[in-house]
């Protein structure tokens, strides 16, 4: 059931979620921009740079607290969002699960990219190093996803018997 009369609220939390996920897809995207360019085009921690290199491999270091942060914002506000957005606008809760697809996805690069001495999941093929901690914002995306799903396979039942109320125009 869609909360009404908070569109105001409703739109801050959508953009809250929105930027958070988005941040970290367009932290990735800058990243490898700014490898090719200033790096050689060494995108990874194990490449080497097949052109001149202007700076060293990483061109910038991304902390795993800004993952899990923006991951952290995703989380807190996928909830509200899943219940507040109205029913003619169920459709972009699908957009929002890209998103959290985008988010989880460079969460996860950038664990490999930036791996730890000690952690719970071994980096694959070097049982000496394990995932940078920029895992849990991949694990904090996926509840997100998990939680956009449900949300879809509830609302819309709701969603096409209005669309079909409306001439299927909606």
């Amino acid at each position: 059931m869609a909360v009404t009369g908070a569109p105001r609220l409703t739109r801050a939390v959508e953009r809250a979620f929105s930027w958070s996920q988005s941040a970290m897809a367009l932290i990735l995207v800058a990243f490898i921009v700014g490898s090719l360019i200033f790096t050689g085009g060494q995108v990874g921690p194990r490449q080497s740079a097949p052109w001149d290199q202007v700076r060293a491999w990483p061109v910038f270091s991304v902390p795993a607290w800004v993952m899990i942060g923006l991951g952290v914002v995703g989380a807190i506000t996928v909830i509200p969002l899943a219940v507040m957005t109205p029913i003619e606008r169920v459709p972009r809760l699908l957009t929002a699960i890209a998103q959290a697809f985008a988010g989880g996805g460079a969460a996860l690069l950038f664990a490999g990219m930036f791996p730890s001495d000690t952690g719970p999941i071994p980096m694959p093929g070097d049982s000496a190093a394990f995932l940078g901690a920029h895992w849990v914002a991949t694990a904090l995306c996926a509840f997100s996803i998990v939680v956009l799903i449900a949300a879809l396979i509830v609302r819309v039942p709701a969603y096409e018997r209005l669309r079909k109320s409306h001439g299927g125009t909606t």
